[in-house]
C-alpha cells in the first residue's frame, strides 16, 4: 500500500471514512481503530460546531483543533501541553477562550 496524502481529521471523520469502507471487507486493524474511534466519539455535529468556534478564535492550527476536541482538556495544565507543540505562546487570557469552548463538549 502506498500512501499519497496525509490529512489531519477527527475522530468522527475517522468513523464515517470507516464505515463507509464495510462494504470491503475491513481489516484488523481497521476494525480496531473503528472500535477505538466509536469509544471516544462525540456526534458530528457538536464536533463540527466545537471545531467552528475554536477556528474563529484564530488562534490555533487545524491539527491543535483536532487534538483539543480529541482529548477534551479539563484543566489549562492539559490544554497548555496540546498547545505546545504550536509556535505560540498564549496568554492567560487565550488559554481561558480555548478551555471554556473545549469544555462545552463535555
Amino acid at each position: 500500500m502506498e500512501i499519497k496524502d496525509t490529512k489531519t481529521v477527527s475522530i468522527e471523520e475517522v468513523i464515517k471514512v470507516l464505515e463507509e469502507g464495510k462494504e470491503s471487507e475491513l481489516t484488523y486493524e481497521q476494525q480496531l481503530a473503528l472500535q477505538h474511534a466509536k469509544k471516544f466519539s462525540v456526534s458530528m455535529a457538536k464536533s463540527e460546531k466545537l471545531k467552528k468556534a475554536l477556528e474563529a478564535l484564530d488562534l490555533l492550527s487545524e491539527k491543535s483543533i483536532i487534538k483539543i476536541l480529541e482529548v477534551n482538556p479539563k484543566n489549562a495544565m492539559t490544554l497548555r501541553q496540546i498547545l505546545a507543540n504550536e509556535r505560540k505562546t498564549y496568554t492567560d487570557e487565550e488559554v481561558n477562550k480555548i478551555l471554556s469552548i473545549a469544555k462545552e463538549k463535555g
